[in-house]
This record gives structure tokens, C-alpha cells and sequence, in this order.
């Protein structure tokens, strides 16, 4: 039976399938290690890490990582993985002016408005003055697609710019979500009521499928 998830704190339902995704990897986190370049040394929070899967590959390359999931599953997990010092468990710890890089990856998409606006908030408060924060979620562009290479979705026919919950079979790991459409806009605006400057905006390589060409994630550069 396919596991279905409809809210943020479902997700230690799919672990063991989070841990094996392999095209997302290659699409997504790629992208994001290279925008980052040099990570030695650097003090970095990833923020909603899940299993800790980009946070490892960010250790392994010599940054010291911090993580927070609001999963308790998700955190023990990264304990295993990076020791007790990396993990944070009560967001309330999260230290202030703090961190070099801030990592958000696949997460504003997938919970309500209002925990938005309090997750931009709390991440604007604990990055460091020169540093910055990465934010990156499902390209809103291409809400009405019905397929691409990563999941099968299911388009209401709602306008582009009418915030919106619609359902995805994620192909790795063939469990069902509800992703939340919201328009480009939106977020910018969030980043600007919160002091947060737009310094870069990051597609993941285009390619073509069934005709349509695709762009699955965009990611937020932003500075205070």
C-alpha cells in the first residue's frame, strides 16, 4: 500500500526512502554544493535536514554542520551520522548571528503559510551578517505538469497565482504527498518582510520530458 503524507511531521514515514533517493540527489543537492563552493571551516545549519543525507556530504567536505528537523525520527538519524555536537533538537537552540550558511532544502513547499513566515524569520535572525541563506523548494513554474522525471502529479487547473495544495507520487520511494502551490511572488515577499535581499535566483538544470521542458527546483540566495 502506497504511504501517503499530508503533513510536515509525517515524514519519518518515508526514512529508509528519503536515504535512497538518488536522482534528486543528483539534481538538486548537486546544485546546491556548487553553489557553495569552499565549505571547509564554514559554520552551516540545514535547516529541516531530513535524514541528514546533504548534511554528511557537507561534513565530509569539512563544514561544521548543524542540523534541526522537527522529527525526532530525522534527528536521531543524524546523530548517527554526525554526533551528538551537530544536532540540534529544540529549535528555541538555534543560536543567532551565528551561522555562515543557512541551508533550507524542500521544505517551504511542503507546510502552511504562517510556518513559513516564522521558518524565514527564524533563519534571518541566525545567520551572520556577511552570510547566506538557501532556500530552495519545487519550481512553482511548473505546477501543471502532469509528470517529470522525479514524480507524477496531479494539477487542480487552479490559476498559477492562487496559493494551492496539490498531490504528488513521488516516483523514488512511490509514496503519495501534498505539496503546497504557491507563486514566486509570494516567497519574495516573505524574504522581504523579513529583511532578506534576493542576491541570486538558482534553476536545477533544465531537461526535456514528454515534450515538456523542465526545471524541477529553485533556489533562493539571500542576504541580509
Amino acid at each position: 500500500m502506497r504511504i501517503f503524507i499530508d503533513k510536515h511531521d509525517q515524514w519519518a514515514k518515508v526514512l529508509s526512502e528519503l536515504e535512497d533517493e538518488e536522482l534528486k540527489l543528483r539534481i538538486y543537492d548537486k546544485t546546491i554544493l556548487e553553489l557553495l563552493g569552499d565549505v571547509r571551516n564554514k559554520k552551516i545549519l540545514d535547516y529541516g535536514s531530513g535524514p541528514a543525507v546533504f548534511a554528511k556530504v557537507l561534513h565530509d567536505h569539512g563544514a561544521n554542520v548543524k542540523i534541526f528537523d522537527i522529527s525526532k525520527e530525522m534527528r536521531e538519524l543524524a546523530l548517527e551520522k554526525l554526533g551528538r555536537d551537530a544536532v540540534i533538537d529544540h529549535i528555541e537552540n538555534i543560536p543567532e548571528n551565528y551561522f555562515d550558511i543557512i541551508i533550507c532544502n524542500l521544505v517551504v513547499c511542503i507546510i502552511e503559510q504562517s510556518d513559513v513566515t516564522s521558518i524565514v524569520k527564524k533563519l534571518s535572525r541566525s545567520i551572520n551578517s556577511s552570510g547566506k541563506i538557501y532556500i530552495g523548494f519545487c519550481n512553482p513554474k511548473i505546477y501543471n505538469i502532469k509528470e517529470s522525471q522525479l514524480d507524477f502529479r496531479f494539477p487542480t487547473g487552479i490559476n498559477y497565482n492562487k496559493n494551492h495544495d496539490y498531490k504528488k507520487v513521488k516516483k523514488e520511494g512511490n509514496y503519495e504527498i501534498i505539496e503546497k502551490h504557491r507563486p514566486i511572488e509570494w516567497y519574495q515577499n516573505v524574504f522581504k518582510h523579513n529583511q532578506l535581499i534576493v542576491s541570486n535566483v538558482i534553476y536545477t538544470p533544465e531537461y526535456e520530458f514528454k515534450g515538456n521542458k523542465i526545471r524541477d527546483f529553485i533556489i533562493f540566495e539571500l542576504t541580509k
